[in-house]
């Protein structure tokens, strides 16, 4: 075949200046909350910074989706700013404001993967610091060899301490410009072993905790100089295997731990009014649903990430924890046919699960939900707690899976949780679509569903379904003024076909069959699996189960096994249809990538060329020619011209460009002469042909949020891009030269 001749200049500047433009979710509504306003959701938040005097400013740090700031947090709708959108990562796993600052305008943030999508995330670059509110920023690299997953930070001028969940607690008495590690290192008291959790005392700076892996806790006087332990035998003996840890320091020297075993649920949950010499054992909080069946704080079982714990400002006895999600009525009860909801407490969902302990109770009576029945109104905030901090007014901010929420009155029962999201964009998407009939999307998110556009550019997205989101397509060419929306959840719960107008209004929903023909087995779902339409006629569509490669022709309703045993990778790269050859079908599969090149019975074959040695991640074919595909793993780019008979590596200076971990990949007609564009955890990169391996940054403004799916609409010229921590964003190209 041959190739347009293009300039490289001329390609560079035909996509100069094009801006990438956020398209949301801000947030999402219809989301897995009780009696919340709109049920709003948005995505993961890591980490808590409250101001200490100012209830209105809050800091909070997402999953995947950078640092943001409010001044307005007790607003209606709080208007959030993105802090951190062009740094190095967007993961974060701790965050704090510098107490000894008078000014509070000193920050400490670690970085970490902890997303809920298999700790999936953006690069561990040590710290970042800031002096001036978040304004700007400075990266401080803890240890050059060791990528750390930072659990808790404790700036104190010039003196930082971070804890990690591997090493343990690092120290910087020069600003961050060397580190020792002091976990394990001689005369510092504090045994090597990883650390959960570092939290300080509100009352005196120089006092810290930690924990020493199966050592027990520590104290430490001084900064994180030297430490003590003072855990005492109940708690060394839930030391082994566990598998989270958080600590929470009250006004008044109280402290506070919450252990958690190697089930990943809550094992102990202790209380010391003297600073650690003398601990008590606290009540776990439980329910009892149908049929006796106890349940305590993680009836998922998602402790190792989903656990928090905050001791209240004004009273030392009460401490508040969370967990991960509410269980179901006949959860564990043999009950055939009756209702799932609601719980003992209350619940109609699987929202957040979080209870008041108050040590001043007798043991038997210290627990109290403080959700549902717990609440004035039977409000819940999203599932999966990850961090909780009491603001100056005695509100109690939580976050957690869904975004931010807050509950007016804590140490009562008669307050109620209210969101915070306000405009926060942090959604963790995994695939995205677009749908060229109304110009909106559609996306499966981490943590919170399936959730649209209604219309073009609107901000606030709607959920389809809620739960984990799958994998979204949309067929907006098979009927004119039609638009068929594919959408579930985990598992391929629930999924449906639904048909929209251009107008954005539902038609029809239909559930998709999924009958097997041919005596083939059973569709077996991966937790998100592959669905892919086919280009050129896309009622067929092909499902990457774990038991086998599945084809439908007739959207879904029947399925024929086409390659028993041959399991799509999780990322779901599939290319499926071009002009020419709608039969033409690749899919990778561990390291190898399988291609069929006309209609069934023809089997998928693997390549024996192809050349990579990694796990296959992303596939795309040249809508034009079905002989032309481009492969990408984690580091390089593949490109076969034959159909997968011999490859060529384009990678060429992707990783000088500073492409780093590639994520997706698009083939784009409409960008210089046709092009090849990928997604990568720091931004989005294009190679133009006929080398297709010179290559640029595509576009400006697009944070540096792992990109996981990328799709091109030759319709409206539009390059739509579905990141894990800040939801979609598009980039259109400009109108062709005649």
């Amino acid at each position: 075949m041959s190739w347009p001749k293009v300039d490289c200049l001329l390609v560079a500047r035909q996509h100069l200046g094009m801006k990438w433009q956020r398209q949301g979710p801000q947030p999402i509504t219809r989301g897995q909350v009780e009696n919340i306003f709109d049920g709003e959701v948005v995505g993961a938040i890591q980490a808590l910074a409250v101001h200490p005097v100012d209830s209105a400013v809050v800091y909070a740090a997402a999953v995947n989706g950078g640092i943001w700031r409010t001044i307005n947090a007790m607003a209606a709708q709080p208007t959030w700013q993105p802090l951190t959108d062009l740094e190095r990562s967007l993961s974060f796993g701790a965050l704090a404001i510098d107490p000894t600052d008078p000014t509070h305008l000193t920050l400490l943030a670690g970085t970490g993967r902890f997303s809920s999508n298999a700790r999936s995330g953006g690069a561990l670059i040590g710290l970042l610091r800031s002096v001036d509110g978040g304004a700007t920023w400075t990266t401080l690299q803890i240890d050059p060899v060791r990528p750390l997953h930072v659990t808790g930070v404790a700036p104190r001028g010039n003196t930082i301490l971070a804890s990690d969940n591997t090493a343990g607690v690092h120290r910087s008495t020069n600003a961050g410009v060397t580190w020792t590690l002091v976990s394990g290192a001689p005369g510092t008291g504090l045994p090597a072993g990883p650390a959960f959790d570092l939290a300080g005392d509100p009352a005196d700076p120089a006092r810290l905790y930690t924990h020493a892996g199966n050592s027990g806790l520590y104290r430490s006087t001084n900064s994180g100089a030297t430490w003590s332990k003072i855990s005492n035998p109940a708690i060394d003996a839930l030391l082994p295997g566990s598998t989270n840890i958080r600590m929470s320091i009250g006004t008044a020297d109280n402290v506070y731990v919450a252990i958690c075993g190697a089930s990943r649920r809550l094992a102990g949950l202790f209380r010391s009014g003297n600073g650690g010499a003398i601990w008590n054992s606290l009540d776990l909080p439980r329910t009892t649903e149908a049929g006796g069946v106890v349940f305590g704080l993680h009836p998922g079982a998602q402790a190792s990430i989903h656990l928090s714990i905050a001791a209240d400002r004004n009273n030392p006895d009460i401490v508040y924890v969370g967990g991960d999600r509410q269980p179901a009525f006949t959860e564990g009860a043999q009950l055939p046919g009756a209702p799932r909801f609601p719980n003992s407490i209350g619940a109609r969902d699987f929202s957040g699960r979080l209870f008041r302990i108050d040590a001043s109770r007798p043991p038997g009576a210290q627990s109290t939900p403080l959700t549902h029945s717990g609440t004035a109104s039977g409000s819940a905030p999203h599932a999966d707690s990850r961090d909780m901090a009491l603001a100056p007014n005695g509100m109690l901010i939580e976050s957690d899976d869904g975004g931010i929420y807050r509950h007016t009155r804590p140490q009562r029962g008669d307050g109620d949780w209210f969101s915070m999201n306000g405009d926060l964009q942090v959604t963790e998407f995994h695939s995205v679509a677009w749908d060229a009939n109304c110009r909106t999307i559609i996306g499966g998110a981490q943590d919170t569903g399936s959730p649209q556009q209604l219309v073009n550019a609107a901000r606030r997205w709607p959920s389809v379904s809620t739960g984990d989101g799958g994998v979204v397509a949309v067929d907006a060419i098979s009927t004119p003024g039609r638009s068929t929306r594919y959408s579930s959840f985990q598992f391929l719960g629930g999924l449906r076909r639904e048909v929209y107008n251009t107008a954005g209004m539902l038609q029809s929903r239909t559930p998709v069959a999924l009958r097997v023909l041919g005596g083939g087995p059973p569709l077996a779902a991966q937790f998100y699996t592959p669905l892919e339409l086919n280009r050129v006629a896309p009622t067929r569509l092909v499902i990457g189960a774990t038991n086998g490669v599945y084809e439908s022709d007739d959207q879904g309703d029947t399925l024929t096994a086409i390659a028993p045993g041959l399991q799509v990778n999780g990322s779901g790269p599939i290319a499926y249809g071009a002009t020419g050859n709608s039969d033409v079908l690749y899919i990778g599969s561990g390291s190898s990538v399988f291609v069929r090149t006309a209609a069934r019975p023809t089997p998928l074959t693997a390549s024996g060329t192809y050349p990579g040695a990694a796990t296959v991640v992303g596939i795309a074919v040249d809508p034009d020619d079905p002989r032309v595909a481009f492969v990408i793993d984690a580091l390089q780019v593949f490109r076969t011209t034959d159909a997968g008979g011999q490859w060529n590596i384009v990678t060429g200076n992707l990783p000088a460009r500073g492409a780093a971990v590639l994520r997706s990949v698009v083939y784009c007609p409409d960008l210089g002469g046709g092009s090849v564009v990928v997604g990568t955890n720091s931004g989005v990169f294009v190679a133009a042909g006929p080398a297709f391996s010179v290559w640029s940054k595509l576009g400006t403004d697009l944070p540096l949020a792992p990109v996981l799916r990328l799709q091109y609409s030759g319709q409206d010229r539009v390059l739509l891009a579905g990141t894990l921590g800040r939801g979609a964003w598009t980039l259109t190209l400009p109108a062709p030269v005649p």
